[in-house]
């Protein structure tokens, strides 16, 4: 998700537009649909940073619960009294935790930069997450045909999309089916491509198992009217769902897209590099940094990679229903839906950091075996990766040559 101030700016231009579409394209205001501009102002948060304390450096602190998110979104968490603050050469983000130290709350940058972050928080003497639960948290766009705004993912895949080449317009070669192709010496968008391990990374199976038969529980608060309205037009039943909790996954860019064309691109993608295990429906600019820092920690004995999970909220669809433009939607429906998604992941997450809290020792403390291979491409972790294929470089290519 972008940050507020973006989110705000895009409200504002919303606002201004749509007197301005109604003039202009009518047929987009016909009494069918009343699409409204939603203005979200995050909640005074619990913790004030008046009532920190800082730890004497070199404090230790094993949490059993690691929460990550940005400023923006964990404004909507009103649980948990974050009451120590841990600091540590190069680190200038705000790590806090609770009193007794059991669960603690990263106050992540986005995009790609998030992973020298928390590389930095790895670094920190006296902070050991070598046993915490690590839940990446809050909001993105949602692909129709796997959840509906205001709903919730729980994601098995984390998969970088803009790591490619792309042709537009009469650019793109007749025999490609899509735009979007790895940049390593791929010669058409079906073909498996020459990797550098960072494209894809799996997480536990089994966790995401645990938490989502957790999670799925309780209620959802549903979005305002007129977005209940918007979903029904969509062709995909997820789609046209109140809120609820989605098993599928997670795709990161630092451009952040929307459209049925970009889309199908990402799906299309998703699916190769994943040898079609993927089911692509969140999307957002944060989470691909974020799992590559703690992959990283992982690999140094950091992290345990088995623990770490992505619970992410649903603010907007990611592409339009038949009758918006991409563009109208956008800027014109925009992120109506972030207020409940958020309010609804934060309910998942609760329900989940109880669960770990409750059944510690009988269950979590010794860590959940995953079912199959978790971990990156290259099987860096240990174990051979399930959803690769070898890969054979272009003919003329630096990697083909």
């Amino acid at each position: 998700m972008n940050s507020f101030i973006a989110f705000a700016t895009r409200t504002l231009v919303g606002i201004i537009a749509l007197a301005a579409l109604a003039q202009a394209n009518p047929l987009a205001h016909d009494g069918t649909i009343t699409m409204t501009t939603v203005t979200t102002s995050a909640p005074i948060s619990t913790t004030s940073s008046s009532f920190l304390t800082t730890a004497t450096p070199g404090a230790s602190v094993s949490p059993k619960i690691v929460i990550i998110a940005n400023e923006f979104e964990f404004g909507y968490l009103e649980a948990y009294n974050f009451t120590t603050i841990y600091t540590g050469a190069l680190f200038e983000q705000v790590f806090t935790c609770t009193a007794d130290g059991t669960i603690c709350k990263l106050v992540c940058g986005q995009e790609l930069v998030s992973a020298s972050q928390i590389t930095a928080l790895l670094l920190i003497p006296g902070v050991d997450l070598t046993k915490s639960y690590i839940i990446i948290t809050g909001t993105g766009g949602v692909n129709p045909k796997y959840g509906t705004a205001g709903g919730v993912a729980i994601s098995t895949f984390g998969i970088q999309w803009e790591w490619g080449d792309m042709f537009l317009g009469a650019d793109l070669p007749a025999n490609f089916s899509g735009q979007y192709f790895s940049s390593y010496a791929q010669d058409a968008p079906e073909k498996y491509p020459v990797t550098v391990g960072t494209e894809v990374y799996k997480l536990n199976d089994a966790l995401v198992d645990r938490f989502y038969n957790v999670g799925r529980k309780d209620p959802y608060e549903d979005v305002p009217a007129s977005l209940q309205v918007l979903r029904a037009t969509y062709e995909y039943n997820a789609a046209k769902q109140s809120p609820f909790l989605a098993r599928c996954d997670t795709v990161s860019s630092q451009i952040y897209w929307h459209g049925s064309v970009a889309g199908e691109n990402v799906e299309y993608y998703s699916n190769v590099i994943t040898t079609g295990q993927a089911r692509p429906c969140n999307t957002n600019e944060d989470d691909q940094g974020r799992l590559l820092g703690l992959f990283l920690g992982a690999v140094h004995k950091k992290v345990d990679w088995g623990r770490v999970s992505m619970i992410k909220a649903f603010s907007n669809f990611d592409r339009p229903p038949p009758q918006l433009t991409a563009y109208q939607s956008r800027f014109y429906v925009g992120e109506a839906a972030t207020e409940p998604g958020l309010r609804n992941s934060w309910k998942t997450v609760m329900a989940i950091v109880d669960d770990v809290l409750k059944h510690w020792e009988p269950i979590y403390e010794a860590g959940i075996k995953p079912k199959t291979y978790m971990g990156d491409l290259y099987g860096t972790l240990g174990g051979t990766c399930d959803f690769s294929l070898p890969a054979s470089a272009a003919p003329g290519s630096v990697q083909g040559s």
